[in-house]
């Protein structure tokens, strides 16, 4: 297992260190992952840093979840079973990430849930940004590496997990478990972009997230004002949140996780 002290180290936060092992054990999340909130706060763009979240931030706790193999690999209906599977893991995790918080903050200090799905920001005409990047946060924490598909890429899972994370005040020891040479996609592979339907991901891969999103997610009210160009971002913002998000949208393409040879 890595791990890294900043900070002056008590055994009060020793204790908590333990607790969030035990915690990830008994809720069997085989990836996690904590750093120091500067190292996101230094990169991050504004209003999308960790102290926009919690201004008293100084760690960042990522987890991961991988989505079953055999999901990818459904003959019939897989884009149907992924939505179904994604639904269920999205609730799950933001569940476990609230118990994780009230551990934390048992001890005195301050925890803020960085959520799976959403809430998130509508940015134009359909460019989504999290609160935070998790993606960024498990390449921070150590638990995998930016792919070429813009997803993260864990060593063992592939392109698989599901992310959540927490923001919290406590000064806690920097660490990845498992311990991971997390290297990022084959330098020679390029299956994500050769297969991708519209072209999303370019050669130096750079995600085109606008066009993955219109293609790739599809949600009644959200198509329709997206068509009609009339709108207002933050009307389009609300709606999406009651009404495209969890059972109310449908994936329609998952070709760059599935087609990927770490998936297989």
């Amino acid at each position: 297992m890595l791990t890294k002290k900043y900070g002056k180290e008590v055994p009060a936060i020793n204790s908590l260190i333990q607790k969030i092992k035990e915690f990830s054990a008994r809720h069997d999340i085989p990836v996690f992952g904590i750093i120091g909130a500067s190292h996101l706060e230094n990169i991050a763009p504004k209003n999308y840093r960790p102290s926009d979240i919690l201004p008293a931030a100084k760690s960042l706790f990522c987890m991961g979840i991988p989505v079953p193999k055999g999901i990818f690999k459904c003959k019939e209906r897989a884009n149907e079973t992924y939505w179904r599977a994604a639904n269920i893991y999205y609730r799950h995790i933001d569940s476990m990430l609230m118990q994780l918080a009230r551990i934390i903050e048992e001890t005195g200090e301050t925890a803020v849930p960085v959520f799976g799905c959403f809430p998130y920001d509508v940015k134009g005409k359909g460019d989504f940004w999290g609160y935070l990047s998790l993606v960024k946060m498990g390449e921070l924490t150590g638990i995998g590496r930016t792919g070429k598909n813009g997803l993260l890429f864990n060593s063992h899972y592939g392109p698989r997990l599901i992310l959540g994370g927490l923001v919290t005040s406590a000064i806690l020891t920097e660490m990845t478990w498992p311990e991971q040479d997390n290297t990022g996609c084959p330098e020679g592979c390029n299956v994500c972009r050769e297969n991708c339907p519209v072209g999303a991901i370019d050669k130096t891969g750079k995600v085109d997230r606008l066009a993955c999103v219109r293609y790739s997610q599809k949600s009644p009210i959200f198509s329709y004002l997206i068509k009609t160009g009339n709108f207002d971002p933050s009307d389009v913002q609300l709606l999406n949140h009651v009404t495209g998000v969890d059972d109310h949208s449908m994936y329609t393409c998952i070709k760059c996780v599935s087609m990927c040879p770490h998936t297989g």
